[in-house]
């Protein structure tokens, strides 16, 4: 026994032995991690990882908010450098999310705003190819309200008119990454988007996951124009039934006007966790 235990000792004090043993290590947590992922893991790895962006990338995220703040200044582009916007996540929940302004808001002789890319800003175009638009979202990842890879985030007046079997897609956090980048194209339809979300939600794993993101880092490092999302990336789903006659003018106001209603009451509790906010602050400042 003495003499395997001073054997596995040299081992390990060679290069190539404790190389074999990290090596090991790691594939026993990579196995680890994969067997338990959709249950612990998924969500550990976004707190972790989020924590992690965030430190890392601060100072990117100072100098581009300063870089921002002289070009609104100088082309007036932007009313404000943040927008926000809200849409359904878990359970249907109603969850802001927040990134860079990089679109004028311009509008055609209809009074419709113009598609992004006649609105984008020279600026706005650098600060998405890059990512750097989308680092508030970290925070919204941290907090819970989206993961790293799942469903793309829908909004809530289109959540509200989706069937029962649409649904499936409320089990899981929206992700800043979908599956769409690897099963999406030019020609995918709502139908097409929503049968690829239940297909994710039944097998979610950590492998898939990865590849989803190291798929979305491919096409960032080659600056691949994203038309992963085909008429769900120009059209909302409300608006794409009533065109194919699906629904009807007044169901597609019903649906509408449900999706303001949750709305307003995601702005209220807003407004109200603010307001506490600020008070707790006022008092606060008081010792």
């Amino acid at each position: 026994m003495a003499n395997f235990l001073a054997s596995t000792a040299g081992i390990f004090s060679t290069w190539w032995g404790l190389t074999l043993f990290i090596l090991l290590d790691i594939v026993i947590l990579v196995v680890v991690v994969a067997l338990n992922y959709r249950w612990l893991f998924k969500r550990t790895l976004d707190i972790l990882f989020s924590l992690v962006f965030l430190v890392v990338f601060f100072p990117f995220f100072l100098i581009f908010l300063l870089a921002d703040a002289l070009y609104n200044k100088i082309q007036n582009a932007y009313k404000t450098l943040f927008v926000s916007e809200y849409f359904a996540g878990k359970r249907g929940k109603a969850i802001r999310l927040t990134v860079f302004a990089t679109e004028k808001i311009r509008h055609d002789e209809e009074g419709k705003l113009l598609p992004e890319n006649e609105r984008i800003t020279s600026f706005g175009k650098f600060m998405k190819a890059c990512g750097m638009k989308y680092y508030p979202c970290l925070v919204s990842v941290l907090k819970g309200d989206l993961s790293f890879v799942g469903p793309k985030p829908i909004s809530l007046a289109d959540a509200a008119a989706l069937s029962e079997e649409g649904q499936v897609r409320f089990e899981v956090r929206p992700g800043l990454v979908s599956s769409l980048e690897r099963y999406g194209g030019e020609n995918l339809t709502w139908p097409d988007l929503f049968e690829e979300d239940a297909e994710y939600v039944s097998n979610i794993s950590f492998f898939r996951d990865l590849s989803f993101f190291m798929t979305k880092l491919a096409h960032r490092v080659r600056g691949d124009e994203n038309k992963q999302y085909g008429i769900c990336g120009e059209k909302g789903y409300i608006e794409w039934l009533l065109e194919t006659g699906a629904i009807t003018d007044e169901e597609s106001k019903e649906y509408a006007e449900a999706g303001a209603d949750k709305l307003r009451t995601a702005k209220n509790a807003d407004n109200v966790r603010k307001d506490f906010e600020r008070k707790d602050f006022e008092r606060f400042n008081r010792f």
